[in-house]
Order: C-alpha cells, then structure tokens, then sequence
C-alpha cells in the first residue's frame, strides 16, 4: 500500500470514462493507482454516465455495428463537426486506437447492446452501451476496484504542488479532511478541479 515514503505510482483525477480508462490501463501494466472523483459514489462518472454509445473504427459489421467504418469517413465527421478546427495528427491517432474498443470496453465490463433494426442511423458507426453511460462508468468501476485500483469519493482536488515543471503531490478534501496525496504521474481527466 502506498505511504509518504512510498507514493501511488498514478493518481487520476476525475472519475469518467477517460479517467476509468487510464486507471484501468495503468493498473495492469503493474502501477499503483488512486482515483479522487469529486461527486458521490451514487453519481460518479461526470458527464460520462449521460452517454449511450460511442463512436469507433471499424473495418466491417459485427452483432453490434452495421457496416464499416473507416479511418477516412471518421475523420471527415470529425472534421465537419468540429468546423475543420482540430489537430488532424491527433485526431487521426485517436481514431486509429478507436478500433480496439469494441474489444476493450467489454473486457472491462461494459455489454453491447444490438443494433435495432431500422431505427438507429447511427447503428454503423457508433457501439451503443447496454444500460448506457451509467452502466459503463459502474462497470468500469467494478473492474478497477477488482484489480485494486482505490478510488476515492467527495475527494474534490483543491491544490496541485509542483517544483520546476514536476508533479509532487496534490490536496484534496475528503470525508472532512485535507489530504495530500503523493504520486509519481499525475493524470487530469476531470472538467475542473
């Protein structure tokens, strides 16, 4: 168990699905992880448990998708929707890591739900989530507690301490009290703190 003398190799800040994600990924590659999610166990996961799909790359239909959809065609939706204002490398390599979600997401829980026959337009280029974004967010919980990542609740960051551009610990409140947490990589996945 982390110390002071010996911090947490990870702490995430925020509780949502960019936040689970990396905790989870850094727990199996053999970190220590800590989450602080500023809301209550009972409503966790930000705007994340609002959502009921997510949009992947996909070179051809499964039992979850209708057809593909590539690497071109989603950049051309990216681009149109973001007015053209946007990193292209970036989001050309976030789209290209899309295509291991629908793989990823339910080894870490989360369950698909099947396309509905002539109602969803969105059916071929979006995965929709079983329960929704509440249901992912609960999944991915479970999964991280399972591999031992600490997640704290009402641990709202106050304070971030850094010495010439290095992370050393930051404050929060939690159950009353002021903490400082140490930890060797700081990762901010959270709309404020």
């Amino acid at each position: 168990m982390p110390s002071p003398d010996n911090p947490y190799d990870v702490l995430v800040i925020g509780g949502g699905n960019a936040a689970l994600c990396a905790a989870i990924t850094a727990r199996r590659a053999g970190a220590t992880v800590l989450v602080h999610e500023s809301a209550t166990k009972d409503f966790r996961g930000g705007n994340s448990r609002h959502t009921r799909d997510i949009r992947y790359m996909h070179r051809a239909s499964t039992a979850y998708v209708t057809g593909a959809y590539g690497e071109e065609e989603f950049w051309e939706d990216l681009r149109q929707v973001t007015g053209g204002q946007t990193n292209e490398r970036l989001a050309r390599l976030t789209i290209r890591a899309s295509e291991d979600l629908g793989e990823w997401m339910p080894a870490n829980g989360v369950r698909w739900q099947k396309p509905l026959s002539g109602t969803l337009h969105l059916a071929r280029s979006n995965l929709f989530m079983l329960g929704g974004g509440k249901a992912m967010v609960n999944a991915y919980c479970e999964t991280a507690t399972k591999l031992g990542v600490k997640i704290f609740y009402e641990a709202e960051v106050t304070e971030l301490k850094a010495h010439d551009g290095e992370f050393l610990s930051a404050v929060a409140r939690h159950n009353g009290a002021r903490l400082q947490v140490r930890a060797k990589t700081l990762l901010v996945a959270a709309r404020r703190f």
